[in-house]
């Protein structure tokens, strides 16, 4: 779920009115009338009105506001009592990990001394060690078992004071309030999920200690109205152990991150634009190139030489069916701008630059790929409309069609698109607040489907009939489809030949906590009846029998906090598919954290029409979050996900060098230096003072095998919608070459396939959406193939 993730040209907030500015919206309703090759499809009727409503919005009367306010009050006082009651237990969490935080912004500071003097209690139960199990990578996992041993707070900070003896250091930490109970005798208990990591000071040992704590609390606060437990059992843990050198090392970063900066780096896409076999990193949001000059090396150069400012989401491909690699991105006044490719170079004005402005208001994705097989590409463009502006809520927030619509384009074959949204059946939904959308033929029936990821509703699958006509078959293929939307990757994780899905979603603490204190308004049943289903977190859907099914493992992958971008990838050649996640929202000052006042109060609060007296209440309720004393689910790490086996999946991103707890957003993993070990591009977000670019490099030696294939355009033939099979130890993997998943990012079309121990290949198969298809005998493994649509290149 997102409420205010503005574009790099966007990130100003008119603090005083929570009004968008007039850079993230279209300046006139009506269609492109210009000369352009882009036309634009005409904005619905009073859409700009609305959008100029909100701009025009004052805040209302301070007794509306204060009525408002009073009723929150009544509420906090009778609906929400034990919930208050938890926020003021929970001040406790948040002292702590604010303290370790503060001490972690020092050089050198100490946060086990931190750790040993904030954690005050009369009693600790700590488990013994279990049996310790071994995972890949030299990675040890020993639980804690239920036969505990009794420590004193002495005895406590003596214990932690060997570790710091020893040489260990904490690098990060979370502590998170996941449930609260309080008897009629009024003694309290909290059940806290934490994680703290830490290394050796020797750089060749990181630890994770991560689980559970059940704690009661003393009756009386201490001096400072801060609670004290009384009593904490530790023996629902497990201790992660990782030796060696790091598997991914950060080899650059591009830092466009400074106070008031709002010129930020996304969307990122890669891409090999001179068929050199690298790719290279298009920043579009900075307007530059990362030109790969091989092993791990890039110069900069301008990515377009007539750039205008624009959204937060590009595409690349070729467009004009000239077999030269475009770049299509909305302009910030609405229109939608082609920037037509040579050899990699974008050195000429755009086309499409309408002279009245478009009707894209807040575009979020593009998509491409030729569904009516006429042999060029069409385009998907979907929207976002952000929460609060103007006093406006999605409504209903699990099902929310309330934001600016999507788009379908069909292209002519040379880059001149026609609206076609009614007539290919995609107008019922088009009002969604979406994040991502892709062209793939998910019911292998030789035509492009159309996946929609949006926030405030969760996925919607439209099927095509061949003709380029789209049927929603949402509610007969998932089992359940909500969730806070952002993201999806698609990958076959099951191994079973058959392309799944992994949504990313919002993994709320609160929302947990009140469901298990069953709190809820009696007279908005469906808001809480929902709320465990919103916000469960990422999902993953595997394909079984023309149905997307939720796996037995799935709370494995739905917890990752509130997720972004995503990419999957073999990130060790093992031959299952593992997934990468960024995480974070909004981390301040202060990790206390505004997820109450959503689940219990805004949600609940208006609709989707704008209310100058919701607009200013929300305005003060939101000040923390604004100037960034205060956090929205801050603080969370990155996650990499490592399967096993197609049967489940472990976290284990800070061992291998990639759990940073900075705000991701975008996420990209590609090979950059061709060594065949997969590498990972993160955004890091800074909000309103700009973005960073991290790129690490896999260096990790596991001996095993593997294959890639680099998809190449020709001209009247896309790559895009191509999927790639590889047939290899009696087991059929496959992925599909397309746009629009992670979020604000583009995969290069490349396919690359971990091998294991197997070093022969039965055959690799292209299939492209035409019908046709290339298939390779026998073909060498721990190198690239490259193939066209007419050919076979040698590697």
């Amino acid at each position: 779920m997102s409420s205010f993730s503005f574009q790099p040209i966007t990130r100003v907030l008119v603090f005083g009115s929570l009004l968008i500015l007039g850079a993230c919206r279209a300046e006139s309703p009506t269609p492109n009338t210009s000369d352009s090759n882009a036309s634009q499809e005409a904005s619905n009727p009073g859409e700009a009105d609305e959008v100029q409503a909100f701009q025009q919005q004052r805040p209302t009367s301070a007794e509306d506001k204060h009525v408002l306010v009073a009723q929150r009050q009544e509420l906090d006082e009778t609906v929400w009592r034990q919930e208050v009651v938890a926020q003021q237990y929970e001040q406790a969490l948040v002292q702590l990990w604010d303290a370790l935080l503060d001490e972690a912004r020092v050089p050198d500071g100490d946060e086990l001394s931190v750790l040993a003097n904030q954690v005050r209690f009369n009693e600790m139960q700590i488990g013994s060690a279990g049996p310790t199990e071994q995972w890949d990578h030299g990675i040890t996992v020993t639980p804690l078992n239920k036969t505990p041993r009794n420590l004193s707070e002495s005895e406590w900070k003596g214990l932690v004071g060997l570790a710091k003896t020893q040489g260990y250091r904490i690098v990060q930490t979370e502590w998170h309030h996941a449930e609260f109970d309080r008897h009629d005798s009024g003694q309290a208990r909290s059940k806290i999920s934490m994680a703290i990591y830490a290394r050796h000071t020797s750089g060749n040992e990181r630890v994770v200690i991560r689980g559970n704590l059940e704690v009661t609390w003393r009756p009386r606060p201490d001096p400072k109205s801060i609670p004290i437990p009384d009593r904490i059992d530790t023996t629902d843990l497990e201790i992660l152990r990782q030796q060696g050198s790091v598997a991914f090392e950060k080899v650059l970063t591009i830092d466009h991150a400074s106070p008031s900066n709002r010129a930020g780096i996304q969307p990122i896409i890669t891409y090999d634009l001179n068929d050199d076999g690298l790719s290279e990193i298009l920043l579009v949001g900075s307007n530059e190139l990362l030109w790969n000059e091989g092993d791990g090396n890039f110069s900069k150069r301008t990515l377009c030489t007539h750039r205008e400012r624009g959204f937060e989401t590009a595409l690349a491909a070729d467009l004009t069916g000239d077999g030269n690699v475009d770049l299509m991105l909305p302009g910030r006044r609405g229109d939608l701008l082609l920037y037509q490719g040579d050899q990699g170079h974008f050195s000429t004005p755009p086309l499409g630059k309408a002279r009245e402005g478009g009707p894209l208001i807040q575009p979020q994705v593009i998509t491409a790929g030729d569904i009516d097989k006429d042999g060029d590409l069409d385009l998907w463009i979907g929207q976002y409309k952000i929460a609060y502006i103007g006093g406006q809520m999605p409504t209903p927030y699990y099902d929310a069609n309330d934001g600016f619509p999507a788009y379908l384009l069909f292209n002519d074959g040379k880059g001149r698109f026609s609206p076609a949204t009614e007539e290919t059946g995609l107008a019922e939904k088009r009002f969604r607040r979406s994040y991502g959308g892709s062209f793939v033929d998910l019911d292998t029936d030789g035509d492009l489907d159309l996946l929609v990821v949006s926030d405030f509703a969760g996925v919607d699958l439209y099927q095509n009939d061949g003709s380029g006509y789209f049927r929603d078959v949402t509610e007969e293929t998932f089992d359940d489809r909500h969730l806070f939307g952002m993201s999806v990757s698609f990958a076959d994780f099951d191994l079973d030949g058959r392309t799944d899905l992994f949504v990313t979603g919002m993994a709320s603490t609160t929302a947990r906590r009140l469901e298990h204190m069953r709190l809820g308004r009696v007279d908005r049943p469906d808001i809480h009846l929902m709320r465990s289903r919103m916000g469960y977190g990422n999902r993953m859907y595997l394909s079984q029998s023309n149905r997307f099914v939720q796996p037995e493992f799935r709370d494995q992958v739905a917890r990752t906090g509130w997720s972004w971008g995503s990419t999957a990838f073999d990130f060790d050649n093992d031959s299952d598919v593992d997934i990468y996640v960024a995480n974070g929202h909004s981390s301040g000052k202060s990790t206390k954290d505004h997820c109450t006042h959503f689940w219990c109060h805004d949600i609940y609060e208006g609709d989707s029409k704008p209310n100058p007296a919701n607009q200013a209440l929300f305005q003060d309720v939101l000040a923390g979050y604004f100037d960034r004393s205060e956090s929205w689910d801050g603080y969370q790490k990155n996650s990499l996900l490592m399967n096993q086996d197609g049967s489940g999946f472990e976290s284990i991103a800070f061992l291998l060098g990639v759990g940073q707890e900075f705000d991701g957003r975008a996420v990209i993993s590609d090979d950059i230096d061709g060594d065949g070990r997969m590498d990972l591009l993160v955004i890091e977000d800074q909000w309103n003072d700009g973005q960073r670019l991290h790129i690490f490099r896999n260096q990790l030696d596991t001996g095993n095998h593997w294959v890639g294939i680099r998809l190449q355009d020709e001209p009247g033939h896309s790559v895009l919608g191509c999927r790639v099979t590889v047939d290899a130890a009696g087991k059929k993997r496959t992925r599909e070459i397309l746009a629009g998943d992670s979020i604000h990012a583009q995969h290069a079309p490349t396919a690359h396939f971990g091998l294991g121990a197997t070093d022969k290949i039965n055959a690799i198969e292209v299939s492209w959406i035409d019908g046709h298809v290339e298939r390779i005998k026998l073909p060498a493994c721990d190198q690239y193939h490259v193939i066209t649509r007419s050919s076979v290149a040698k590697p």
